[in-house]
């Protein structure tokens, strides 16, 4: 039933909104109607009909023009339904039910309880997760306002900082304009400049003057005064006479100051300037991390299954260096290994990230590949391998191009076992072992120019270290006897250690 506006089911009263309803008379009362009904029925049930509440149950089939009471429940549906609902006949809105598992209510009742209490109990643990779940999304929302006001803060406060840059810098051109013109221009010619705007009257006073001498000169009693305005006449039109050449020459001066800017630069790396960098937000389903121990297996590791059966050698015998993990210069996640279904002589480069195969090394080498590792090159990634065939090369991973290739690197043996680099700079050692063998060591151009250690030493293994920003060697190192010893004791002891491991030579390159 709806709860706006259920008007009371009472003649008298019908206008008036009920505000309960009675589930054994099956009607609407108002606030008259129930007291004198509560007096009457008074352990009839009575359903308030809040606002809050959209539906109150009155027992009855609702569809249209059933208006039978829901003695019936389907299994298939999991509803309540009526006599005309599992009728055999399926007209006028009759027979919904009629082909399904349908029973009475009193065979599912005890059923219904059973399932209550457990309901009761899922909501009551739903209610704890929940509940917790809205917390912690309420401590990330609050963390993530804050994180981005924080970064607010710090991108005002650095062009803030920029503006009060460009402020300073205007300040000192201007200045240096204003101490330009002072120091070459101003101070040197001072005195023309401070005459400049006296000398028309002063010309005009002596004009005067002379023309006033010129009128006078007959009179023989000022003769002496007559001299006097002369000599200063004479000596007024020197001084501007050399005023004149001097201002003669500023009519050919040339401003050789100017501003210079690249306005166009300066736009294109403020347009330019700066970086938001947002975190990849994964939402992770519950299913996903919510892993008991007792229900653990393989496939939740995501590469477990995909990966490993085509690494190495296929698990039927050494792995050796054959995998390597490595972040390339343009942020890829990249795992590389030996891909076993082509007969291990081909490398596979795995993108952690987007979940797929990105490049792949056809035929790297012509034995089975041993190892393959990563180094951070100045001009690119570069990859190291060796293999069976005595032979070691490198690769450049941006284009799967081979760089340099080693071949018969020692003479009684082909298996190049392990392998590794040092660089100084952009100048490189690769450093190999066999069998039995030297440690081999070639230089950048492929050479093989030094032997280090014993040479009846078995190694399968070598690799670099570095600390303190000294360089060192470790190779794994088998002896028979060694061996010998620890065959005899491997039903005894759960565990071995077959190789000795020991520092060859520490270099400092």
């Amino acid at each position: 039933m709806e709860n706006p506006n259920q008007k009371c089911s009472s003649e008298e009263h019908k206008e008036k909104d009920a505000i309960y309803f009675c589930q054994e008379c099956k009607i609407n009362l108002c606030n008259q109607c129930q007291k004198f009904h509560s007096t009457l029925f008074k352990k009839h049930n009575l359903n308030s009909l809040n606002k809050g509440i959209k539906e109150i149950f009155s027992g009855l089939c609702t569809i249209e023009n059933h208006n039978n009471k829901l003695e019936y429940f389907c299994k298939n549906h999991n509803e309540l339904c009526c006599i005309n609902c599992i009728s055999k006949i399926k007209s006028k809105g009759n027979g919904q039910h009629s082909d399904c598992n349908v029973c009475d209510i009193e065979e599912i009742f005890e059923e219904k309880k059973k399932n209550l209490e457990k309901n009761i109990e899922s909501l009551e643990k739903l209610s704890l997760v929940i509940n917790s779940s809205i917390n912690e999304l309420k401590e990330i929302i609050e963390k993530i306002n804050e994180k981005s006001e924080e970064i607010k803060i710090k991108i005002q406060k650095r062009f803030t900082g920029i503006r009060n840059e460009l402020n300073k810098r205007e300040d000192e051109l201007l200045l240096e304009v204003d101490n330009y013109y002072a120091n070459n221009f101003f101070d040197k010619n001072k005195n023309i400049l401070e005459e400049k705007d006296k000398l028309p009257n002063k010309i005009k006073l002596y004009l005067d003057k002379g023309k006033e001498a010129q009128r006078d000169w007959n009179k023989k009693e000022n003769k002496i005064s007559l001299i006097n305005d002369c000599i200063n006449i004479e000596k007024t039109v020197e001084n501007i006479n050399k005023i004149n050449q001097s201002l003669e020459k500023y009519k050919f001066l040339k401003v050789s100051i100017d501003f210079v800017s690249d306005q166009n630069g300066i736009l294109k790396s403020i347009k330019n300037y700066g970086k938001v960098i947002f975190d990849k937000m994964d939402i992770i389903k519950y299913n996903d991390y919510n892993i008991q121990i007792d229900d653990f297996e393989p496939k939740y590791l995501r590469y477990s299954k995909k990966i490993s059966d085509k690494c190495g050698y296929g698990g039927n015998s050494f792995v050796y260096d054959g995998i390597c993990f490595f972040i390339t210069k343009e942020n890829e996640h990249i795992l590389g290994y030996i891909d076993s279904n082509s007969g291990n002589d081909s490398i596979i480069f795995y993108d952690i990230n987007k979940d797929n195969e990105t490049k792949k090394i056809n035929k790297a080498h012509k034995g089975e590949i041993h190892i393959i590792k990563y180094y951070d090159y100045s001009l690119f990634d570069m990859i190291l391998s060796s293999s069976s065939d005595n032979d070691v090369k490198i690769w450049n991973y941006n284009d799967c191009s081979n760089i340099l290739t080693v071949t018969k690197i020692f003479k009684e043996w082909n298996d190049v076992y392990s392998s590794c680099m040092i660089f100084n700079g952009k100048i490189f050692d690769i450093f190999c072992v066999c069998e039995c063998d030297y440690i081999k060591v070639i230089d950048c151009k492929g050479n093989v120019y030094k032997n280090i250690g014993d040479k009846n030493e078995s190694r399968r293994y070598i690799d670099t270290y570095e600390i303190n920003g000294e360089k060192y060697i470790i190779s794994g190192v088998i002896k028979e006897s060694q061996f010998l010893i620890i065959h005899l004791y491997y039903n005894i002891i759960a565990f071995l250690i077959t190789f000795r491991v020991i520092i060859i030579i520490m270099l400092k390159l």
